[in-house]
């Protein structure tokens, strides 16, 4: 039974039962409707769903990546957040950027709480560290730390970033603690210092300016979208995600590689589901199906299929177009629609060609996993591309699992997500037309 389309069924409809269409449970609702309801229940509580009727997907196949968008409230209208190029699988500041153009994202379910302005009155504590430069004259510095055996390349910027940070600016810095909610987005408007001396100054974020200008260097702050001279973003986000997520086996990998002998891209499924729910190596299964075949052909000829005969006295025999294993896909390059110059990776099909089959029409070899089976179970079955950017020489490789992970509150969450991340390089399937193959003689 698929527990899927049996939950899809009962709801439906207030009508259906879990009793239609099983000619042995009919008549006995009474005693299965009860089982069923606890069933959808059960669901519920485990699986996060959309809403019925919902057809939206942040999943872009196109892209093998998730898009999707946020807002939190201001004092008039809404700030909008997207995740573009969502595809790591944690979700963090990072991933997000400001859409300025965007002034509300929708209606919301209920009424937004309002922003809230806090300030805060407090003596900031000195940021030290071993090996910190003494503040004091004659005084010594801890040798445990030696800023000195440090030689970065001028590419190094991370090193000389810590090496300005600990020589040079070591003194200026302090640190005020400042707790922020999970999923709020803070605006530090300024500082107000008071120094000894009893002077007041007013001090501004240095990442304040334009956007877009190259001498302005900030940390753990949003990018804005948009034309040219935009404000920069100063806020500082903490999105409301998991930090801990238990990951399951691979129902689907597939890994996109390169074979720039080939000149196109294939799609590798290292890994399928099975009906049962489980994970199968894509190899194995792809070696099972042809043997399969293989068999079923057999007994429709009575006898081993035979290689075509070769003459006696022949030396060379033409062989038209080797094989690959059923689980590499082609990804064949093709244009984009009125475009003459720019290129996407379309899905194509290797033929099941076996020895002694008298089929003239041999059967396509179709993928098995969901990430490259878009389109496929269609009516009628529709194309699937993929950007070229998407598949670089390194290749790409994408793994659809199911996710678990417990909230603030205590509930657990399971939902099946997909991650991308970089490949493993080129590969070479063998792929090769127009043969002349030295024929073997028989002993």
């Amino acid at each position: 039974m698929d527990g899927a389309k049996l939950y899809q069924h009962l709801l439906a409809s207030a009508s259906n039962h879990a009793s239609d269409g099983i000619a042995a449970l009919t008549g006995k609702d009474a005693q299965v409707d009860p089982i069923a309801k606890r069933f959808v229940a059960w669901f519920q509580r485990l699986f996060y769903q959309p809403a019925p009727g919902q057809t939206d997907s942040s999943w872009l196949p196109d892209r093998l990546e998730y898009q999707f968008a946020a807002s939190a409230p201001l004092a008039a209208g809404e700030k909008v957040i997207v995740a573009e190029q969502y595809s790591e699988g944690h979700l963090d500041w990072f991933n997000f950027d400001v859409d300025a153009a965007r002034k509300v994202l929708g209606k919301p379910s209920q009424p937004p709480p309002k922003p809230k302005a806090l300030t805060f009155t407090m003596l900031p504590a000195q940021v030290t560290f071993n090996g910190m430069p003494n503040t004091r004259w004659w005084r010594f510095e801890d040798g445990h730390t030696n800023f000195g055996q440090i030689t970065p390349d001028t590419t190094d910027l991370a090193k000389l970033l810590l090496i300005e940070f600990g020589l040079v600016y070591a003194n200026d810095w302090f640190l005020v603690p400042f707790s922020m909610p999970t999923g709020s987005d803070a605006t530090i408007g300024g500082v107000a210092v008071t120094n000894v001396f009893g002077e007041r100054l007013w001090v501004e974020a240095a990442g304040s300016g334009p956007a877009d200008d190259w001498q302005r260097w900030a940390m753990f702050l949003l990018s804005t979208k948009g034309q040219q001279n935009q404000p920069a973003d100063l806020s500082l986000l903490v999105p409301p995600a998991a930090q801990q997520v238990l990951e399951g086996q691979p129902l689907d990998d597939v890994l996109l590689v390169r074979d720039e002998m080939a000149n196109m891209v294939w799609g590798i499924e290292r890994a399928i589901a099975l009906p049962s729910g489980e994970s199968k190596n894509g190899r194995e299964a792809a070696y099972e199906t042809r043997a399969f075949y293989e068999r079923d052909l057999e007994q429709r000829l009575g006898a081993p299929p035979q290689p075509p005969a070769t003459a006696a006295s022949a030396k060379v025999r033409y062989n038209l177009m080797t094989s690959v294993p059923e689980n590499w896909i082609p990804m064949i390059p093709v244009h984009v629609p009125n475009d003459n110059r720019s290129i996407q990776i379309q899905r194509g099909a290797m033929l099941r060609v076996m020895d002694g089959d008298t089929n003239t029409t041999p059967d396509p070899v179709r993928p098995r996993t969901v990430l490259l089976r878009q389109g496929l179970d269609q009516t009628p079955a529709a194309k699937y591309v993929i950007h070229e950017e998407e598949v670089p020489r390194a290749g790409t490789r994408a793994l659809r699992c199911f996710r678990r992970t417990r909230w603030r509150d205590g509930r657990a969450w399971v939902w099946l997500g997909v991650r991308k991340q970089t490949g493993r390089g080129e590969k070479s399937s063998g792929l090769a037309f127009d043969q002349l193959v030295e024929v073997v003689p028989h002993s």
